[in-house]
């Protein structure tokens, strides 16, 4: 898809699988990438690198606002602009309801909607200067199929979805797309270890048209067209790609 050579692309959470395949498949259109991780992101910095792009990450705490704020300001000094923005880490324990407290909820928010707040507006007033710009949210199906222990979760991510459509608005007649990405139940090391085989079978079985556990590639088609040029007329939407759980 044109649009990807030459341009700069930030990703939060991409020390991860999910985010590891984001940034690889940006990085093999001609994306250079920066990373903002909790995790330490050298293995896939030198996969990127290996690719003949050039690639920048830190360790950032994305609840912390202020360090979010400086990862930004670094990433400009380091490449000068960004042109696409992916917003990809998030905060997702399963906590059921009687167990969970405000300050954990506030995390919530300060990872998965705050921390995409302060990067869509760093970066996004920049692509408006200049007329052009990608920013993607990663949403997820939770919002169409809550389930018990998600409410902290679900109720960040539907905020994700309303700061995409706001920030849609903002910046209508900029040149700047924002638009959600909305993954249904995806199978990478860190779900496989912390959610239940059992869910993965119930979810493809019973929720998904399509009869396969979602794995972290059968998101990056989709990813890499909200991020193209081709998503010129396309903004402030959610594309779910979640097997058909959610209309």
């Amino acid at each position: 898809m044109p649009g990807h050579q030459g341009k700069i692309a930030v990703i939060t959470g991409a020390a991860g699988a999910l985010g590891r395949e984001f940034a690889l498949a940006l990085a093999s259109r001609g994306c250079d990438i920066a990373i903002a991780d909790i995790q330490d992101a050298s293995g896939v910095i030198a996969e990127i690198r290996a690719t003949g792009q050039r690639a920048y990450s830190e360790i950032v705490d994305l609840s912390d606002a202020e360090q979010v704020s400086q990862f930004a300001d670094n990433v400009l000094n380091e490449f000068g602009q960004v042109d696409i923005l992916v917003n990809n880490a998030a905060f997702m324990p399963v906590i059921p309801l009687a167990e969970l407290d405000l300050a954990t909820f506030r995390k919530f928010e300060a990872i998965n909607v705050e921390a995409a707040f302060i990067l869509g507006k760093t970066f996004g007033m920049g692509m408006a200067e200049r007329g052009y710009g990608r920013i993607v949210q990663i949403a997820s199906s939770t919002t169409g199929t809550a389930m018990p222990g998600f409410s902290a979760y679900v109720t960040t991510k539907m905020a994700g979805i309303g700061l995409t459509r706001a920030l849609a608005a903002e910046f209508s007649s900029s040149g700047v797309r924002v638009n959600a990405l909305s993954p249904g139940l995806t199978r990478t090391p860190e779900s496989a270890k912390n959610l239940p085989p059992q869910l993965f079978d119930n979810v493809k079985n019973n929720l998904q048209l399509i009869k396969q556990t979602e794995e972290p590639q059968d998101l990056t088609g989709a990813l890499l067209f909200l991020t193209s040029e081709e998503c010129g007329f396309v903004t402030g939407q959610t594309i779910n790609c979640d097997g058909g759980v959610n209309f």
